[in-house]
């Protein structure tokens, strides 16, 4: 399944519910398909998931080029991280759903 993000402040984009599900756990939305926040909640949504990705140092350096790198976190969070930026700084929301 897919996770839709979107807010009035930028694009939309779609994760797979899996990396959604571990980024909303982060947030503090557990695993919920659909919701949103705005306001403190999306600061501190946003500094929940910052602090995340500088902590986890999960960034795998392959010798081999043979070998597929692994998408670290903060990768993954990267546009989530953005949308919820621009949110926080417009005094917007983000809302997420099933796509």
């Amino acid at each position: 399944m897919l996770i839709k993000f979107y807010s009035e402040e930028s694009a939309s984009f779609v994760m797979l519910d899996g990396v959604a599900n571990q980024l909303l756990t982060i947030m503090g939305h557990g695993s919920s398909t659909e919701g949103s926040v705005s306001g403190e909640a999306l600061s501190s949504a946003l500094d929940c998931l910052t602090l995340a990705t500088k902590n986890n140092k999960d960034e795998a350096v392959s010798g081999n080029p043979d070998e597929p790198e692994e998408v670290t976190l903060s990768a993954r969070a990267a546009p989530l991280i953005a949308m919820l930026r621009r949110a926080s700084d417009a005094d917007g929301y983000v809302m997420w759903r099933p796509n």
